[in-house]
């Protein structure tokens, strides 16, 4: 079973209701590396580039966020461009480790798409992490996140229609179904909505 999940967020103008907990999951920091129970996240940066590509190199896991398309020459690409949304926008894509360990498991985080004028929560976890809750603790702490610093009035899961795993997580998060819809580059997605 191979889990992916992008988890868009909606513009949001106030943040009404600050300390609510979603679930178990309870952050440490409110800066930009943050921690929940069994997890570490702080900002991606291209020191992180080898433990993406590493990351990428599985076929399954890459299979719903870009397959093929992820070459060696676009992984940094990658990167690079997720540490610069965290410059310009205060918010990006995290590298997920393992509390304690310190392995790099994966990343989450958040991302602007123009092309549904929204900011994307998703996320991408190694084979091996999958199947032990990391994926829905992350999301949780991320979910809190967006609606402790106002960022979000919604939340929109951005799902591969073959992947049932992550259809299975977003409801588990309480999304529901909203509309079949087409990333840029022309694929069908799923679109979930989960309401703050």
């Amino acid at each position: 079973m191979y889990l992916v999940v992008a988890l868009t967020v909606a513009p949001r103008s106030n943040a009404d209701r600050e300390g609510a907990l979603i679930g178990q999951t309870e952050l440490v920091s409110d800066d930009d590396t943050f921690s929940t129970e069994r997890l570490e996240l702080s900002p991606l940066t291209p020191s992180d580039t080898e433990d993406v590509a590493e990351l990428y190199s599985d076929p399954e896991v890459a299979r719903y966020v870009g397959g093929e398309r992820l070459t060696p020459q676009i992984i940094p690409q990658q990167v690079e461009s997720f540490a610069a949304e965290w410059a310009e926008r205060g918010y990006g894509q995290s590298a997920v480790r393992e509390r304690g360990t310190g392995r790099f498991i994966g990343r989450i985080g958040l991302h602007f798409w123009e092309h549904w004028n929204e900011v994307e929560l998703g996320y991408v976890l190694r084979a091996d992490a999958q199947g032990r809750g990391f994926a829905s603790e992350g999301s949780r702490a991320w979910i809190r996140r967006a609606r402790d610093q106002g960022i979000a009035k919604r939340l929109i899961a951005n799902i591969h229609p073959e992947n049932a795993a992550s259809i299975g997580l977003a409801r588990k998060l309480g999304f529901a179904f909203e509309r079949e819809d087409f990333v840029p580059s022309g694929l069908p997605t799923l679109i979930y909505r989960l309401d703050l």
